[in-house]
């Protein structure tokens, strides 16, 4: 008991001397390393503290990065609103990174051991579903500013972090349907949906084609269409968009919620089911659109929705129980925020 808490006060005496250090050092235009921390983030100050595991605010936000940056396009017109979900962004990664650092302590302490032949098919198959090949991995990570190692770790990590997730919290979850019925019985307005439409789509970008091009292209498909062509075909022919390769498909569309244009869906809630739209011109692109199927506002039935309820609660109750292992570990480690 003694030796964990003079383990603990070492711990903070040395985070002490980070930001101490880190702050007279960038006064003085120097930038400090400690060793817990990655070399290639300079260290102003302390977020938190894992067992022996640093987590600087640049850690933080270079971990959320990318959800910031989405964020900042969503609410560009909305700073306010910007601000207010970035501190939710970087609280949300704060708490990943400790958890992450629990779990991977948990793996170390357990005495586990990953072979490297694991982890080589972990970063060939990442490589091979995300980038495609090597040439363009490296070129990414330069661009990023990132090594060939740093990936390695970042997936080993991410392996082992899966595996013991998958380890110790039950993922054979059982659902009465009694209780998939409470559900639904308790949260109706959750089921109720507006009126709805399968749609799909053939978009011919303006900025892909010469000038005068896309409505000569959108013409041509319309005259193919009169004669029994095949929508889907020649979407999968014409689209320029990332849908061709479905034939254009949208899937159902609800129109409260739909962030169609208002001149589409106009046509697509007033067409009857079969209709094809004629050419829409609007400002960078030319859309044709197929209204296949129709459906009036209503409350989904529990026929409709039982899969997706027992899905939910599933899902609930892996969260409920990944927390409470969680807690654990928190228990038996050394956490210190900052």
């Amino acid at each position: 008991m003694h030796t964990r808490r003079r383990s603990r006060e070492g711990v903070r005496f040395w985070v002490l001397m980070v930001g101490i250090l880190s702050g007279a050092c960038s006064l003085l235009g120097q930038p400090i390393s400690p060793g817990p921390v990655t070399p290639s983030v300079p260290v102003t100050s302390v977020a938190a503290v894992v067992n022996t595991h640093v987590i600087t605010i640049q850690a933080v936000e270079q971990f959320g990065g990318r959800a910031v940056e989405a964020a900042r396009r969503q609410y560009m017109a909305r700073p306010e609103l910007f601000l207010q979900r970035r501190q939710e962004i970087l609280r949300d990664s704060l708490e990943q990174l400790v958890e992450r650092y629990l779990i991977l302590d948990e793996f170390n302490s357990s005495g586990f051991n990953l072979p490297e032949g694991i982890i080589n098919d972990v970063v060939a198959t990442q490589i091979r579903e995300e980038f495609g090949d090597r040439m363009t991995l490296m070129k990414t990570l330069r661009r990023v500013g990132e090594s060939y190692e740093d990936f390695r770790n970042d997936q080993r990590d991410a392996f082992i972090i899966t595996q013991m997730t998958l380890k110790n919290v039950n993922q054979n979850i059982f659902i009465s349907p009694r209780k998939i019925e409470r559900y639904y019985e308790l949260n109706t307005n959750r089921f109720n949906v507006g009126e709805t439409a399968k749609i799909r789509m053939i978009v011919i970008d303006k900025s892909k084609h010469a000038r005068g091009e896309p409505m000569k292209l959108a013409e041509e498909v319309l005259a193919k269409l009169k004669t029994g062509g095949d929508f889907a075909k020649l979407a999968d022919e014409y689209s320029d968009d990332a849908r061709r390769n479905k034939g254009g498909d949208r899937g159902w569309i609800e129109n409260k919620d739909s962030d169609l244009r208002s001149e589409l869906r106009s046509f697509v809630f007033e067409a009857a089911p079969g209709s094809v739209s004629g050419i829409i011109d609007l400002d960078g692109a030319v859309f044709i659109v197929k209204v296949e199927e129709r459906k009036s506002a209503g409350m989904r039935s529990i026929a409709e929705v039982r899969d997706e309820v027992e899905q939910m609660l599933k899902n609930m109750e892996k969260e409920r129980l990944r927390k409470q292992w969680i807690a654990k570990l928190r228990k038996k480690s050394f956490v210190a925020y900052y």
